[in-house]
């Protein structure tokens, strides 16, 4: 089952150590550093109406989360969601469909995914025919 809750919530958890080691090992950006959760940022975006949190559960065991940011693109002039974060140990697709009513409830036009390349997501994302690839990231690091 999947629920909206707060970042506070998931970070709680007392599953959420175990969640957030193999988040790391799947979805970090050595990049930028070791994957370090900010729960007064996360709070402070929720407080401001912008970061959605989402816990996929199995019976009481948290074995999933997502959050999701949403915004207004000044160049197009529409609402739309992008996923900040999305790790489930197995299955996510019912997080990702949640993930996806919601952003369609508050008005987002399109959402989007950011996928470790050549990961779990990616594979699934690429999976499903309603997903279009548009743009690639990259990542350069700029510490001194």
């Amino acid at each position: 089952m999947v629920r909206q809750v707060s970042t506070a919530d998931i970070l709680a958890s007392p599953y959420a150590a175990e969640l957030l080691k193999d988040y790391a090992a799947e979805c970090s950006i050595p990049l930028i550093g070791q994957i370090n959760p900010q729960p007064e940022i996360y709070a402070a975006l929720e407080q401001a109406g912008v970061l959605t949190g989402f816990g996929f559960y199995e019976g009481k065991r948290l074995v999933g989360f997502g959050t999701v940011l949403t915004t207004i693109l000044p160049h197009y002039g529409k609402k739309v969601a992008t996923v900040e974060s999305i790790y489930a140990k197995r299955g996510g697709k019912d997080l990702m469909e949640a993930i996806e009513a919601y952003a369609r409830g508050v008005g987002c036009v399109a959402i989007f995914y950011s996928a470790p390349a050549g990961g779990r997501l990616e594979d699934l994302l690429l999976l499903k025919k309603n997903f279009s690839h548009t743009n690639t990231i990259f990542c350069k690091g700029l510490a001194c």
